[in-house]
């Protein structure tokens, strides 16, 4: 009789499963937010030009004006480092979200191996005690038969 397969760790790798999704979506949105601080950065580089070409085309320039665009380029330097070590600890953070999910799918994979190798045992010795089955039933089905014809070869019983 044919028995379903049940496999005893079908919890943990759901749960490693689940955990493994989880690692997915922290990688994705890591990587979103270096995205996001990518275009900070090159937002902020983009108006570092603006500023600058919009010095060199000004006619008449003052004193003021040259201060306040000194004032303004060391503003945007800053945030410009500011900027470049938060993106610098974003792909940090990019590489071990990965690492992380390398991890859970390792976990994921070895039980996912498990459960595959005890289903194959557990088919063939399914497939074992069918043929079992089957060859005592051969055995039953032809016994009397055999039985008859050493009777009937040595003249017992019968007619």
């Amino acid at each position: 009789m044919r028995k379903n397969f049940i496999f005893s760790l079908q919890k943990v790798l759901d749960l490693r499963r689940q955990q493994e999704d989880k690692a997915k979506e922290a990688l994705a949105l890591a990587r979103k937010r270096y995205q996001e601080q990518n275009q900070v950065v090159q937002e902020i580089l983009e108006e570092r030009v603006r500023a600058r070409q919009s010095m060199e085309e000004k006619q008449d320039i003052t004193q003021a004006d040259i201060w306040l665009y000194n004032l303004y380029r060391d503003r945007l330097n800053l945030d410009l480092v500011k900027a470049e070590e938060k993106l610098g600890r974003l792909s940090r953070d990019i590489n071990q979200k990965r690492q992380e999910l390398v991890e859970k799918s390792k976990q994921k994979k070895v039980l996912e191996r498990l459960k595959h190798n005890r289903k194959v045992k557990f088919d063939h010795e399914q497939q074992q005690e069918e043929q079992k089955e089957f060859d005592e039933m051969a055995v039953l089905r032809y016994q009397p038969e055999a039985l008859q014809a050493v009777a009937d070869d040595h003249g017992i019983g019968g007619d």
